[in-house]
């Protein structure tokens, strides 16, 4: 799970810096619901739930401030 953690992180990381503005919800939705973010981290650390993604997600985001 350590590794799913950082891997979050890094991702909310290039959220805060703008890297995925591209994605049209990124703005509206939290980062967490957007299915763009979910498959991206699926693709760095696959093998969790849906409901693991989106918690690590959340995570990553509150301790990248």
């Amino acid at each position: 799970m350590q590794e799913l953690s950082v891997a979050a992180y890094w991702l909310a990381d290039e959220v805060r810096d703008g890297k995925w503005d591209h994605i049209p919800n990124i703005k509206v939705k939290p980062v967490p619901a957007c299915p763009e973010m979910i498959d991206e981290l699926r693709k760095r650390c696959p093998g969790y739930t849906v409901e693991q993604y989106q918690q690590a997600l959340a995570r990553g985001l509150s301790e990248s401030r």
